[in-house]
């Protein structure tokens, strides 16, 4: 979903997808169309020299360390009074496109996002207006990689101003904080599904099996309304939907309402939970398959299933960048964290003494299939909770393609390497989880 910008879009009468070169060419004279905070007005391209990439990366530096804001290149402005004066339409190549991108990001530490919206002047044209959309960066304050020194442009009302040095360190305080609160609140969704997850399944059985959980929260949220509408939309969708790898049957079966969030769940009780928050972050708790360890193995006879995890956390994260990023319009990185938290009762008779673990430690187990190494592989190590992170481009994720593997195999390594395996082994399982939860 493209970044919004509410004052703008009204300005224009739609947003930055819809609205056409005519109404944009309508502002020329139109003094409510002034330049401000959040809009500036481009006549030429920007040069392809070093000046001109220089310029480009203040102008764009300036809205994202600002409120965000759309750089309109093809209409002129009057320098007196900030009004679009003339259309002055300009190239709309894939090449000139690609010019703008890369100048951004080879000038701009961090690189922000940013959003190009072409608008030709009539069908089939390569000339027209350029839009380009910059959001409110979470990751502020940018600045321009000038050689031997780096400068903080913000855009104030019509003109680009400097921060200075105390605004500067304001900015990056502001940064680390927003860093925090993200790890926090990635830490309540965790442990908001996991408590779900228990009260729907009260005593069913399935105690023994580990719970793993997975959060995303992303650094720019969006935001989704809970209404009669959204949910039934929600539901719809993902009643019908499949978002386990590998299969192609739906595996959620109930929606529910939650504080700011729509619950998924499978039959009751429920192997699979998913919360989908209305500003773009989410979690999944699943019951994690067990293997049967080898019998001079640990005194508790069982692992869970590397394999499943690998799978399962793939499935989550795809799940969850996709409602994140489509349905509540989210953008940027995004925090992930994965939990692998074991569930069986230590049985320590009738004495058991106080601040004593009630859970049995678990290993990790992995099923090798090769002819030279059949049999089930034991961790190294036992653990009743470890937690891995990682941070990933939210499209990346969504997109389900190789960015989603590399930071699900980061993420996984991270939780992994508390068990002594070093990173998951390259064969995610195809199961089906309402087979059999014990697989020997």
């Amino acid at each position: 979903m493209s970044p919004r910008f509410p004052r703008v879009e009204a300005l224009l009468g739609g947003s930055l997808e819809q609205v056409t070169y005519a109404q944009l060419a309508s502002l020329v004279g139109n003094p409510d169309a002034r330049e401000e905070e959040d809009l500036d007005y481009k006549g030429p391209h920007y040069s392809a020299d070093q000046a001109g990439r220089a310029e480009l990366a203040k102008d764009v530096a300036a809205l994202a360390n600002g409120t965000g804001g759309v750089l309109v290149l093809g209409l002129a402005e009057d320098r007196q009074t900030s009004v679009p004066r003339a259309e002055t339409p300009v190239e709309l190549t894939d090449g000139k496109l690609r010019q703008i991108r890369q100048a951004v990001a080879s000038n701009l530490r961090p690189t922000p996002r940013i959003e190009l919206f072409t608008k030709p002047d009539q069908p089939g044209s390569n000339q027209g207006i350029l839009l380009i959309a910059v959001p409110r960066s979470l990751d502020a304050p940018h600045a321009i990689v000038d050689q031997i020194r780096l400068a903080y442009p913000r855009r104030n009302g019509s003109t680009t101003t400097w921060l200075t040095e105390a605004e500067i360190a304001t900015s990056y305080r502001r940064r680390f904080e927003q860093l925090t609160e993200r790890r926090d609140r990635i830490v309540r969704i965790d442990h908001d599904a996991e408590d779900t997850a228990k009260r729907l399944g009260g005593g069913d059985g399935l105690d023994d099996h580990p719970l793993l959980m997975v959060s995303l929260v992303p650094d720019v949220p969006g935001d989704m309304v809970i209404d009669h509408a959204s949910v039934q939309r929600v539901s719809t969708q993902e009643l019908a939907a499949a978002p386990l790898l590998g299969h192609t049957a739906a595996i959620f079966c109930n929606t529910m309402v939650g504080a700011r969030r729509v619950v998924l769940s499978d039959n009751h009780p429920p192997q699979y939970v998913a919360e989908l928050h209305s500003d773009g972050s989410g979690a999944w708790a699943v019951r994690t398959p067990l293997l049967s360890l080898p019998g001079d193995g640990p005194s508790w006879p069982y692992g869970a299933d590397t394999d499943s995890i690998v799978t399962l956390t793939l499935s989550a994260l795809r799940h969850l960048a996709q409602h994140a990023a489509t349905r509540t319009g989210a953008a940027g990185t995004a925090a992930l964290r994965v939990r692998m938290e074991s569930q069986t009762p230590l049985h320590g008779g009738p004495m058991r003494l106080p601040n004593t673990p009630r859970v049995q430690a678990i290993h990790l187990a992995h099923e090798a299939l090769v002819p030279q190494a059949t049999g089930v592989r034991v961790s190294a190590t036992a653990h009743r909770s470890a937690v891995g992170h990682a941070h990933a481009l939210l499209n990346d994720l969504a997109d389900g393609g190789i960015g989603l593997v590399q930071s699900a195999s980061l993420l996984i390594s991270d939780l992994f390497q508390h068990y002594g395996l070093a990173e998951p082994a390259h064969q995610p399982r195809r199961f089906d989880h309402r087979e059999r939860m014990v697989r020997t």
